[in-house]
């Protein structure tokens, strides 16, 4: 991977997370396995972190320098 490479992907992970709104539906995923899966609650306002509520109510945060891949989720 060139700087380069990895350059972009970072800039391609902040825009995601900044982009994302109470409501949205993500998947947190740890070397390719479904870690967390909800709804965003909340985020601060650079994006870097984000609280997401499971199907069980439970609330977590998780950070952008966390180990973990974020994706859009379909509405369910």
């Amino acid at each position: 991977m060139t700087f380069s490479d990895s350059s972009s992907a970072r800039s391609r992970r902040t825009a995601l997370w900044t982009s994302l709104e109470p409501g949205d539906n993500v998947l947190l995923r740890m070397h390719g396995f479904v870690h967390h899966r909800g709804t965003v609650d909340d985020r601060t306002q650079d994006g870097s972190t984000i609280w997401v509520i499971d199907r069980l109510g439970d609330r977590r945060l998780f950070h952008i320098e966390d180990d973990l891949e974020l994706d859009l989720a379909p509405r369910t």
